[in-house]
């Protein structure tokens, strides 16, 4: 529904601050970063159904061939295409080179163990350029870790882009 704003004459010469305030309130929100809604992995598998994640659930507990990457060193696990990358945030920079062993990827696994590792993590759409078939990224951290906070470490995916999950492993 649009309504319509007239302004008497007068008004017209201090208007001007109120109709850029007034077109930045109603299109500020489609220039804004997209954010991508973050799941429990439990939660996401219930709410799919367990026959709809047998994929999912494959790819993150199963034994993939994946690429693990530590302290900057890339290791394959497995033969064949790898279908999962599991990475430390130390090593989050290799995943913004243009490696063709990326290509086939579909689950992103980023390991987090420590507080200071959680504030410093931020994956951009951009990073990721050689995973052109990535379809979920999963936060695994050893530290609290609430929606809020995985959501805001993922940017630049519309909602639908890809996945994001996120599972608690601790015992505090």
């Amino acid at each position: 529904m649009m309504t319509l704003i007239t302004l008497a004459k007068k008004e017209n010469r201090n208007s001007l601050p109120f109709l850029l305030s007034l077109v930045l309130f109603l299109f500020g929100p489609l220039t804004e970063g997209y954010t991508q809604k973050a799941y429990l992995i439990d939660e996401f598998v219930k709410e799919a159904g367990e026959k709809n994640t047998d994929y999912l659930k494959n790819l993150v507990y199963d034994n993939v061939t994946t690429i693990v990457i530590k302290d900057s060193n890339i290791k394959m696990v497995g033969e064949g295409f790898p279908q999962k990358v599991s990475v430390d945030i130390n090593s989050i920079a290799t995943l913004k080179s243009e490696n063709d062993i990326f290509r086939t990827v579909k689950l992103l696994q980023i390991n987090l163990g420590s507080t200071s590792e959680k504030s410093a993590l931020r994956i951009n759409l951009e990073d990721l350029k050689s995973f052109s078939n990535i379809a979920y990224i999963f936060i695994n951290s050893e530290i609290p870790l609430t929606q809020a906070e995985a959501e805001m470490m993922v940017t630049g995916f519309e909602e639908g882009d890809i996945i994001l999950l996120y599972q608690v492993n601790s015992n505090f």
